[in-house]
């Protein structure tokens, strides 16, 4: 694997940090995302302002973690933005399996995400069952005016920026750095990345972490998140605003 090329070394502030953005992957993230999507779930269809404050919510989360991981790269005295990713591809060789991973992963979530009927909504406060299939998050998710339509975009490219950084990028460093063969770093890395979706149901473990797994065999056989990074963003503009639910949700709207 070309990551490999040398250890980071974080030191004591740099390292603190870094266990606590570990911290918060592992325990927060779900935690916070499961909370703020129940919310939007029971708020969405009777306040407009929903939508949009989830969505300004998970930027913000984004962006912190971006400044902390910048924080990490100034104050540790051995990581250089290579070990996070940051860099040009150094071997092209693995992309051709990965288009063919792509492919194979773009038709199954086609298949998962077709439309269904929708169930009408729980009367008054019922509580709302479990989340049944991928196109129901979605259509919960996907924005129907102009104003919500440019927030996703901004939350597709800080999605598709930062959760690469922390959840491929980081996490792998920190895991070698502390002694971890970078398969274990990438495993632990793969699964937190997960279980950040869990808030979308069985849904969330599934595709999301078949997609996160492939963007790490990506980084790892080329060396460069920045091929990760331009598809995390594609597919989550796909997602928000190219999705069946987010033209239905469009039609509507207009």
């Amino acid at each position: 694997m070309l990551w490999t090329e040398s250890v980071p070394q974080f030191g004591l502030v740099a390292g603190a940090l870094a266990f606590l953005l570990v911290a918060y992957a592992a325990a927060g993230e779900p935690l916070l995302g499961w909370r703020a999507f129940a919310r939007l779930r029971r708020t969405r269809e009777s306040d407009p302002g929903a939508l949009l404050r989830f969505y300004r919510l998970a930027i913000g989360v984004h962006l912190g973690w971006a400044v902390v991981i910048a924080l990490i790269v100034l104050l540790a005295p051995g990581v250089e933005p290579a070990h996070l990713g940051l860099r040009a591809p150094v071997a092209w060789l693995p992309l051709l399996a990965a288009v063919v991973g792509f492919a194979v992963a773009l038709i199954i979530l086609r298949l998962m995400t077709r439309e269904r009927a929708s169930a009408g909504a729980p009367a008054g406060n019922m509580p709302l069952p479990p989340i049944a299939d991928p196109g129901q998050a979605l259509t919960v998710l996907a924005p129907r005016g102009s104003r919500e339509r440019s927030t996703a975009a901004a939350l597709a490219v800080t999605a598709g920026v930062s959760e690469e950084l922390l959840y491929r990028g980081l996490l792998v460093a920190f895991g070698v750095a502390l002694g971890l063969p970078v398969w274990a770093a990438a495993a632990a890395a793969c699964l937190l990345f997960a279980l950040a979706h869990l808030y979308q149901g069985w849904w969330g473990l599934v595709g999301p972490g078949l997609l996160g797994a492939l963007f790490m065999v990506v980084y790892l056989g080329t060396g460069s998140l920045l091929i990760p990074i331009a598809a995390h963003v594609v597919l989550e503009l796909r997602s928000l605003l190219l999705s069946g639910s987010g033209r239905r949700h469009r039609a509507r709207a207009l």
